[in-house]
């Protein structure tokens, strides 16, 4: 049985402990480290060269969730894996875009994440939270950027000449969103991309 060495970066105490009790009792899993800090993490990932980094997003010592998620991603041989409380789409694909193996929610039980990292070592990737999966597998780069626009308040006419675009191609891409999202309307459109988060451009810090 291949072994799967994981560091633990995560600054709740509460939440370090239960992972490192629950993952330690998998057969298949060695809990090599935990920090709970950015700082500590990445000293730690490079000397104790594990194969999973389960990271969470918002730690002391950090200049913000992207940097941090770049740090760690450049780490040679370590899959990052999130965990995280935000479920906003456009954060999370956000995040996903920038190359880590999964994302997963705190509400997520100890079980599921031993599995989404045997998944990752397997070659899966990415590996989501199950009530992710919908809306991170059915938008596209381009449909983003139109439900950003539309977040912020856009009309089709200004989002056309933003996009270099006929109204009618934006009208035509709201209405397969419509049909993705299994929503009816312009305005549910506008209000699901604001509620995703959709509204801001760049990760918080």
């Amino acid at each position: 049985m291949n072994r799967i060495g994981v560091l633990i970066v995560e600054d709740h105490q509460v939440t370090l402990e239960g992972l490192t009790t629950g993952l330690s009792r998998e057969a298949d899993i060695d809990v090599l480290g935990a920090a709970t800090t950015s700082d500590q993490g990445l000293e730690m990932a490079l000397a104790l060269k594990p194969n999973i980094i389960l990271l969470d997003l918002h730690l002391p010592g950090s200049t913000g969730p992207k940097t941090t998620v770049k740090s760690f991603c450049s780490i040679d041989g370590a899959h990052v894996i999130v965990f995280s409380g935000e479920n906003r789409m456009a954060f999370i694909q956000t995040v996903l875009s920038m190359g880590v193996a999964g994302y997963l929610l705190k509400s997520e039980n100890v079980r599921t994440v031993a599995d989404a990292m045997r998944q990752v070592m397997m070659g899966k990737k990415p590996v989501l939270s199950a009530e992710l999966v919908s809306g991170e597998t059915k938008v596209t780069r381009s449909e983003q950027e139109v439900l950003k626009m539309l977040a912020r308040g856009m009309k089709y006419n200004e989002i056309a000449e933003r996009r270099q675009a006929s109204p009618a191609t934006v009208r035509k891409q709201c209405e397969l969103l419509l049909l993705k999202l299994g929503l009816e309307s312009r305005e549910q459109l506008i209000a699901w991309a604001v509620q995703s988060g959709y509204g801001n451009l760049e990760l918080e810090p």
